[in-house]
């Protein structure tokens, strides 16, 4: 569920994001995400950009009195204290470390120069209103984010050191997931919690690694350091140390989930720089004006927060409510399909029995077999009062099977 897209350019209209597969219903907790997207705008320390924002969430569609509708969700944040002329310099000459040359080459010529155009930190702005969005779902499941920098008073000095030399300085964020349930997850790449989550992570503009638990410091472990003891307090199966962040195997084991963010130094900085103007190909140099963080770490958190969030909404089935009857039968609807498709499995699989037995000349009818059918099926029921109906409908399912099988 939540599939999204973001949009915009820095100094263009607005910057926005479209989200589709919204479950209708969802309260717009509209005090949450202001306080997620005034995290991300920094305040007016002098370790972010000067640039500043309003960042009112304007709803163009999927929204009716502060409810989603289950249409697709439009919201943007307009962009109005923009200095285009900032970039002029920059119009055919590339930022190291910033996405100008290639933006240049994707759009063959034609790409938005100004703030980076769509390749600009600005599109975490709709990817924290998206966010916002997901965590609120997530809390209805008992799931919570929370990230923080890493030493973030080290990492303020660091980066005041940096901004009076005209240069910047990356840093890292750390990011645990509480409620996830064991077993969430799969093996292949498109189901495995780590792949997903650095997936989105990835998209975060100036984000150079993802480390999951120990993430790099494995490297030096042995096996008997590195691996997590279980162990049982009658209630839960857990594990005695987390060094592998609550996932093994691309499966989420119950464990919080953990894992580091690094980013990248702000690649706009005022110290000259060799470069090329990749127009003309001529080498030059380059020292870069404007308004520009120093280190973005300081504005990141609510967008690794937000990327955590709709990873995990990829993942996790919403759950219906009780008191929505469109709600329940969109369950039954999925709960249908996954039947159905198991059903078609089970056929193919007796056509293959029936095939056998004649070719072996077996009897199509094997009572022994049926009943113990009828036992291990029932016995695999966690609550007994469908313990009845459940016998039932392998009953019919086995009447079935045998004519098949003729």
């Amino acid at each position: 569920m939540m599939e999204y897209t973001l949009f915009g350019e820095s100094h263009g209209p607005a910057v926005g994001v479209l989200l589709t597969e919204v479950p209708s219903g969802l309260t717009i907790d509209e005090a949450l995400m202001q306080a997620d997207i005034t995290r991300r705008a920094g305040g007016k320390s002098p370790l972010t950009t000067a640039r500043r924002e309003a960042d009112q969430v304007e709803f163009l569609s999927g929204v009716f009195e502060g409810k989603t509708t289950g249409d697709p969700l439009c919201a943007v944040l307009r962009n109005r204290d923009v200095r285009s002329g900032d970039y002029e310099a920059l119009r055919e000459v590339a930022r190291p470390g910033h996405a100008d040359y290639i933006a240049f080459l994707k759009s063959r010529g034609f790409n938005d120069y100004r703030g980076g155009g769509h390749f600009s930190g600005r599109l975490t702005a709709p990817l924290v209103v998206a966010g916002s969005l997901a965590k609120q779902l997530l809390k209805e499941q008992h799931i919570t984010i929370k990230a923080h920098i890493i030493d973030e008073n080290g990492l303020k000095e660091r980066a005041m050191a940096a901004k009076a030399a005209g240069d910047s300085v990356g840093g890292q964020i750390l990011c645990t997931v509480t409620g996830v349930p064991g077993g969430l997850g799969g093996r292949d790449w498109r189901q495995a919690v780590d792949s997903e989550i650095a997936r989105h992570v990835f998209a975060i503009p100036a984000v150079k690694a993802v480390g999951f638990g120990e993430g790099e410091d494995f490297a030096a472990l042995r096996g008997s350091e590195a691996n997590d003891a279980y162990a049982a307090d009658g209630n839960r199966i857990f594990t005695r140390t987390n060094h592998s962040g609550g996932i093994s195997g691309g499966v989420a084991n119950g464990m919080p989930i953990t894992f580091t963010v690094t980013f990248r130094p702000t690649p706009s900085i005022a110290k000259e720089q060799h470069t090329v103007n990749f127009r003309t190909g001529e080498e030059v140099t380059l020292s870069v004006s404007g308004r520009h963080d120093p280190c973005v770490v300081f504005r990141a958190v609510p967008a690794v927060e937000a990327a955590a969030a709709l990873a995990l909404c990829q993942l996790i089935e919403p759950q219906p409510r009780p008191d929505d009857l469109s709600s329940l039968r969109l369950a039954l609807d999925r709960a249908d399909a996954a039947l159905v498709e198991l059903w078609e499995e089970r056929l193919r699989l007796v056509e293959q029995v029936g095939a056998y037995k004649k070719e072996h000349h077996l009897p199509v009818r094997d009572a022994q077999r049926e009943q113990a059918v009828l036992e291990s099926r029932t016995a695999l029921l966690q609550d007994e009062k469908w313990k009845d109906a459940t016998k039932q409908l392998f009953q019919k399912i086995i009447e079935i099977s045998r004519n098949e099988e003729k």
